[in-house]
């Protein structure tokens, strides 16, 4: 999780750091909310970060882990039936929550293809590392 294939600027490990981090900039913060993470989280985390420049030990993989899962009920539960619930001017010029749902299922696919692709590369680094078959 922790190795960053050639070719790319970060890790696993920051995919799904960058993904907790930013779902929660889009969706609780900019909605008119609290961020429901700890703020340092994005001096990990945030667009524009790298591993290779981080001057402390990240949360724990486990730890982002869970909270992936628990942010994605929180969403659910919070924002049920509230997608045309009108939000407060933002970068996203998004008017509604809907909006920010909507960038945040963009940004999300967009991440998830960087994880395959990374995922792809490493098993094929294994591979040209692997010890020969007899």
């Amino acid at each position: 999780m922790k190795h960053i294939p050639k070719g790319f600027n970060n890790h696993l490990y920051w995919q799904v750091g960058h993904l907790l981090t930013l779902t929660d900039e889009l969706i609780f913060e900019y909605s008119g909310g609290d961020s429901r993470i700890p703020h340092h989280y994005k001096d990990f985390f945030a667009t524009g970060t790298s591993p290779l420049n981080w001057l402390e030990q990240p949360p724990e993989i486990e730890l982002i882990l869970n909270e992936l899962k628990s942010q994605l009920i929180e969403i659910c539960d919070h924002y049920d039936g509230k997608l045309t619930q009108p939000v407060a001017d933002n970068l996203l010029q998004a008017n509604v929550i809907g909006d920010l749902v909507h960038v945040l299922i963009a940004h999300e696919s967009t991440h998830l293809g960087m994880i395959t692709a990374m995922v792809k590369v490493i098993q094929n680094e294994q591979l040209k590392h692997a010890p020969p078959s007899v």
